[in-house]
């Protein structure tokens, strides 16, 4: 009559040992779905505080406006997220083709040196046209152009036509 309750006990013993190692599993895994949730929440957050907006007149010669056949745009941070004060997290298609980090230069013009790019200034930015194709042609007179900015998941395009007939 004894070994009825001890096969009991070591029933009990092992289902107590299965139900701990359930709840271990399901504690880890709600731990790990929490973490998640967290770092999405925070690269929306991210995203929605970053706004830019192309503030360059098409119509005003954005292009070679320095003689030295660069198109140059003023991008305003219209956002709350601040940005790198060179512009280096912007990535740029110039009809297209992406632009890289060494054919484009930004500058902030409304903020001292070294200071953030934070919302209500305005970046200038110079992309080097004769970096973009192999050939370093010159954009023709007359033709259509499209640049697209993207930064942090926020896009702008930005449409111009090169002066000449």
């Amino acid at each position: 009559m004894a070994s009825v309750p001890v096969s009991h006990l070591i029933l009990f013993i092992a289902s107590l040992v299965i139900a701990a190692g359930v709840v271990g599993t399901v504690t880890t895994g709600v731990d790990r779905v929490s973490a998640a949730v967290d770092d999405a929440g925070l690269d929306a957050t991210e995203q929605l505080r970053t706004d830019v907006t192309v503030i360059s007149d098409p119509s005003a010669g954005v292009y070679n406006a320095s003689g030295e056949e660069n198109v140059t745009l003023l991008i305003k941070n219209t956002g709350t997220y601040r940005l790198a004060p060179d512009g280096s997290g912007l990535d740029v298609m110039f009809d297209g083709a992406f632009v890289r980090p060494s054919a484009m230069e930004g500058e902030l013009v409304s903020a001292g040196a070294g200071a953030a790019w934070s919302r209500g200034d305005v970046l200038r930015l110079t992309i080097d046209v004769s970096e973009l194709d192999d050939s370093g042609a010159e954009l023709e007179p007359g033709t259509d152009h499209r640049v697209y900015l993207t930064i942090n998941g926020d896009e702008e395009l930005f449409q111009f036509r090169t002066e000449g007939s």
